[in-house]
């Protein structure tokens, strides 16, 4: 008997619909940075297949072929100011990075070109051993000692896990630091002092709460590069839409020193957290800052259709087109 189109698209939206379900409750945890483990980036799409991906995290920044697109609109972080009914928790998480994770009063992102409001879930740290490496994203093929990641998830979503498995379920603002002479005292004083009581993995330290705005340059005026691309660690699902602030926060060598003497899993110290770079395709790099080539805006629309999409899930709809 001859398969209709019906069929075939019923085929098709079935499939889609249990490997989603399927890549939210499978993958390994044993995953690390060390390139030379069975566990490290080079082989984290064994076991996580979104990880081979075509709009992977993170990814070279280069200023000479980002378009300005004007319709692009800065964010509104008015809430970052907020402090009053804001829990904070600072984590040594699972030995691979710091992270400040938010309870309480809900603290919302909005504009930024989101297709929906998004609220903040947690921020966390990704750093080299020395400072010519560190960062996740580069910027013109230079990396920094540091980059810092502001993750939102979307604001329907029940919890974090929910949100990363969806399409733009998630919406992460990234920080480069920068290295200076002097102390940044807003570290210090917000975070840096309280890092004796989570010097090994897992450990977990109750800190008194501060707006997050007085940690990062000034929000109202925030410039960005923005692209749509993945987590930059497993599963590595492709459902962030980042933004890659070309504002810079100041640090000390001293205070590096600080994030580097912590300790992973293994009591080794934590350095390195990075993933490598991963090949931009068929991505387009867009910003709000002036003075680039100008968007026509096609690449947003396109990049839109498409976003639903995994990797995983084009390669199984061609093989079943084919096959009819």
């Amino acid at each position: 008997m001859q398969t209709s189109l019906m069929d075939v698209i019923f085929t098709v939206v079935v499939a889609l619909l249990v490997l989603q379900i399927g890549e939210v409750s499978t993958g390994v945890g044993n995953w690390n940075y060390d390139k030379s483990s069975t566990g490290g980036p080079g082989n984290w799409s064994f076991y996580y297949p979104d990880c081979g991906g075509v709009r992977q995290s993170p990814i070279n920044i280069l200023t000479e072929e980002v378009l300005y697109d004007p319709l692009l609109p800065r964010f509104d972080l008015s809430d970052y100011k907020i402090a009053d009914g804001v829990h904070m928790e600072l984590v040594n998480k699972g030995g691979h990075t710091v992270e400040v994770e938010y309870t309480g009063q809900m603290i919302y992102i909005k504009d930024g070109g989101l297709p929906t409001l998004y609220k903040l879930d947690q921020f966390h740290f990704h750093w080299g051993a020395v400072d010519a490496r560190g960062s996740e994203h580069s910027l013109d093929d230079n990396f920094f000692p540091m980059e810092m990641h502001i993750v939102h998830r979307q604001n329907s979503s029940n919890t974090y896990e929910n949100a990363a498995s969806h399409p733009s379920g998630l919406a992460v603002i990234g920080f480069f630091f920068k290295v200076v002479e002097e102390d940044n005292e807003k570290l210090n004083r917000h975070l840096l002092q309280y890092f004796s009581k989570i010097a090994d993995a897992d450990q977990v330290a109750h800190i008194p709460t501060f707006a997050l705005s007085e940690i990062l340059p000034d929000i109202n005026k925030l410039d960005y590069y923005r692209y749509d691309g993945s987590l930059t660690t497993p599963p590595c699902y492709e459902s962030v839409i980042w933004s890659v602030a070309t504002e810079f926060i100041p640090i000390s060598e001293n205070q590096l020193n600080m994030f580097r003497n912590l300790y992973d899993i293994e009591h080794h110290h934590l350095v390195d957290d990075f993933r490598p770079l991963q090949k931009v395709n068929h991505r387009r790099v867009y910003t709000t800052k002036k003075g680039t080539q100008t968007s026509n805006n096609l690449g947003v629309g396109v990049t839109a259709m498409l976003g639903w999409v995994t990797t995983s899930q084009i390669i199984l709809l061609v093989h079943l087109l084919v096959q009819f």
